[in-house]
């Protein structure tokens, strides 16, 4: 079976080279942990080790002794430095050694776990009394704060879209207050599988944010809040994803319309996954039946936002997001919310300036457009320092995987109001013509690299905007 992976983009090397999981002073990051220590320990015997020192913490099993001669006592025998000496919350100590020293003590009788340790973050204090945030993509494309707001304070908040939309993806926290999640179904085995909506690797999550975070009054907002979400995992917990997983996730998105109840019929499907691949003929009949399963999907009345990929090149040899039956989204970069491209590209303490990557550009990472054909699918969403959702708490992470779930939440809410309608292309044409003329009529919306300012024969599409539809 193919193979595909995960469409975030590999974080750039310049501003840091790694994805954020809730540190930059978002709601949601991690405290820190305090231990009930005491005592201190004698002369530590020097490393000798070649390799890098760090520190561990040392567990001792329950009635090994007296934490602080144990301490000393390890310490002499493996060559690293005790520090501080726990008795009360755990039985055991901290100290500095290397990997291999961590290793061999892991192995002493007297011994429980070793861990490194970890390091943690004071979570900002949330300004009162609105600690909603309103993340700054969710701006860029028409988020009005104050309009948001104003419906938190008139209790509007549990009135969001009546448009179920898919989330094929690694799965959905289903416990997550800022979601509206519905149900769950797990195809990573190739069979669908009814489950609690769980997420492991937390890339789908992300994604339903996006999509859709209630405008509840905390947390963040998504394009769509409060719409309703279907997790369909088809990521297993190594990452691994298969053609016959997707087909899988298609095929049950696609069986929401064959049954007796209107109420579960999925609108709209999130595919924020890539792989090799080309546009087939016959719409992949007899040679692609991922493409094949998706054209038979969108004439049931499911229109598909996919992620156009993250390799700075022709999206035309990545599927799904070369099918021309699918919205496909390319990713902008914006850092202040505002169409001025004046912002510093600074995304919590990571500068991308070292990398080239300027404010109201094309991300540098983008998949793009290059033949008429490609053009006329795809659209273009900030893919860069998105603030959303994530297992337990939120995070920023970048890619056209979030570039993606942005049009997918403006479309559901195209559909709720009645300027979408009719099957899944007939969606994707008016959506697409929408954002065309939004862009046209209001010209400093969009970005440097859009079809009013192209970026020579790179395609990126007109900025998707919502709430003006």
């Amino acid at each position: 079976m193919q193979k595909t992976s995960v469409a975030a983009a590999r974080p750039p090397a310049g501003p840091g080279g790694r994805r954020f999981t809730g540190g930059s002073g978002f709601v949601g990051a991690l405290a820190a942990v305090a231990l009930a220590a005491g005592g201190g320990i004698l002369a530590a015997a020097p490393s000798t080790a070649a390799e890098p020192v760090q520190n561990y913490i040392v567990v001792l099993k329950d009635g090994a002794g007296d934490a602080g001669a144990l301490a000393a006592a390890q310490q002499g025998k493996f060559g690293f430095r005790a520090t501080t000496v726990y008795r009360s919350a755990v039985l055991g100590y901290s100290g500095s050694m290397t990997a291999s020293q961590a290793k061999r003590l892991a192995a002493d009788p007297s011994v429980d776990f070793v861990t490194a340790g970890r390091h943690f973050e004071e979570p900002e204090e949330p300004a009162a009394p609105y600690t909603q945030v309103a993340p700054l993509w969710w701006q860029r494309i028409g988020g009005d704060p104050e309009e948001a707001k104003d419906a938190v304070r008139a209790g509007t908040t549990d009135d969001g879209p009546a448009v179920n939309v898919a989330v094929i993806d690694s799965g959905i926290d289903g416990k997550h207050p800022d979601l509206n999640v519905q149900g769950g179904i797990d195809c990573s085995s190739g069979q669908p599988v009814e489950v609690a909506p769980v997420d492991v690797l937390g890339h789908g999550t992300s994604v339903a944010g996006v999509i859709g975070a209630r405008n509840n009054g905390s947390g963040i907002i998504g394009a769509a809040p409060g719409t309703p979400l279907w997790s369909v995992r088809v990521v297993s917990n190594t990452g691994v994803i298969t053609e016959e997983s997707l087909i899988c996730a298609i095929d049950w998105v696609t069986s929401t319309h064959k049954d007796d109840d209107e109420d579960n019929d999925i609108a709209v499907a999130n595919i924020s996954i890539g792989g090799p691949g080309t546009n087939t003929p016959n719409c992949g009949k007899g040679t692609d039946p991922m493409h094949y399963a998706i054209c038979r999907s969108v004439r049931a009345g499911v229109t598909y936002a996919v992620a156009a990929g993250n390799e700075a090149s022709d999206l035309a040899r990545t599927v799904p997001a070369a099918y021309h039956e699918v919205l496909t989204a390319t990713a902008m970069a914006d850092f202040d919310g505002k169409p001025d491209g004046l912002a510093a590209p600074k995304c919590g303490k990571d500068d991308w300036r070292a990398i080239g990557q300027l404010d109201d550009r094309p991300a540098f990472f983008s998949n793009f457009a290059t033949n008429p054909a490609d053009t006329r699918h795809t659209v273009a969403a900030p893919g860069v320092c998105v603030l959303s959702t994530v297992p337990g708490g939120y995070g920023v992470n970048h890619g056209t995987s979030f570039a993606s779930p942005a049009v997918a939440g403006a479309v559901a809410l195209c559909i709720d109001r009645g300027s979408c309608e009719g099957s899944g292309a007939e969606v994707r044409d008016q959506f697409l013509d929408i954002a065309a003329s939004y862009n046209h009529h209001h010209p400093g919306f969009g970005f440097v690299g859009d079809p009013l300012r192209p970026a020579g024969a790179k395609y990126y599409g007109y900025l998707t905007q919502i709430l003006r539809l």
